[in-house]
């Protein structure tokens, strides 16, 4: 129970360091199909699918070096491995995401993301601050807003 409590800390400190207020995806920017196959998306999806296997290398490569190091730090502080951070941070992303809406500002973009969890009635909305980080898109920060169906 005690490794379970350090478990959840540590991972909703490193939820925290990558946190923004949330609010609904606003109409307009890109297309939806131009924003689902942007560079962006796909760095997002890429991170989902690393959170979700629980891949640290695979996460380290679409996340800003700083976070990467980060989590690698606040595992070794809570006694747990990265694997097991990722885990704790995957059971609060959706499992189904799409893109809805993309701004791009030089190095910088949000993109707008609508989430559900699998067996869930609840859509979840999405804000994900990206970084343009050695030519690759990056997850810097993210935050979700759920609602009823």
């Amino acid at each position: 129970m005690k490794k379970l409590m350090r478990l959840s800390l540590a991972a909703l400190l490193v939820v925290a360091a990558f946190s923004v207020s949330a609010a609904e995806p606003k109409k307009g920017g890109d297309s939806a199909a131009s924003v689902e196959k942007s560079p962006q998306a796909a760095a997002f999806l890429a991170w989902v699918k690393a959170v979700k296997a629980k891949d640290f290398e695979a996460w380290k490569k679409v996340v800003p070096a700083e976070a990467s190091k980060q989590l690698a730090a606040q595992a070794k502080e809570a006694g747990e491995k990265p694997t097991e951070m990722l885990e704790m941070i995957g059971m609060m992303i959706p499992d189904e995401n799409k893109a809805s809406d993309l701004k791009v500002d030089g190095n910088k973009a949000t993109l707008s993301v609508i989430g559900k969890m699998k067996g869930g009635t609840k859509t979840h909305y999405g804000t994900i601050e990206m970084i343009l980080e050695g030519g690759s898109w990056r997850v810097a920060k993210q935050s979700w807003l759920q609602k009823d169906k």
